[in-house]
């Protein structure tokens, strides 16, 4: 299975974004984001989560386990989050948006970092999977799957935020 597999596809993505104007990608969406700024974001997480991902798995001494307190904070976290109990504002790294954003200049850099993190995880060593290869800021050390699941659930919440 694609690392990305369960993911959102671009293409469904890319096929709502065609359903809507200018005005509505623009229009702010719960707060200070417009629709572009919600997807722009999603990227610069997936892209972030892969380049945080290579570099701690160059010294694999290094990684440690994931602990059951950590899926336990996992699922509470997407669970307050999802009800509305919760409002985690991102690292200042993933709010910092060009001037100008385009549709396919997004969906382009996005397909690229997806299709770089199939690659990447296409031999990557089930021993390595099962560590703590990221590390989330409030939830902690996440392993492929648990990281996975991550992304997946945190693009879902923002593709909610910004009724796609």
């Amino acid at each position: 299975m694609r690392f990305t597999e369960s993911f959102v596809p671009l293409a469904v993505i890319k096929q709502k974004l065609d359903e809507l104007s200018h005005t509505e990608l623009h229009q702010v969406q719960q707060g200070k984001w417009n629709i572009l700024h919600h997807l722009y974001h999603c990227w610069m997480v997936e892209r972030g989560v892969l380049a945080y991902i290579k570099l701690k798995t160059q010294d694999t001494d290094a990684l440690v386990r994931v602990s059951l307190g950590t899926r336990l904070k996992f699922i509470f976290f997407f669970a307050t989050l999802r009800i509305g109990f919760l409002k985690v504002n991102a690292p200042d790294i993933v709010q910092q948006f060009p001037q100008e954003l385009n549709v396919d200049d997004l969906m382009g850099k996005w397909k690229k970092t997806r299709e770089e993190a199939d690659v990447f995880f296409s031999e990557f060593p089930d021993a390595l999977a099962k560590k703590g290869i990221f590390k989330h800021m409030f939830i902690g050390r996440l392993n492929k799957t648990w990281t996975q699941k991550f992304i997946q659930l945190h693009l879902r919440h923002h593709l909610r935020l910004c009724r796609l």
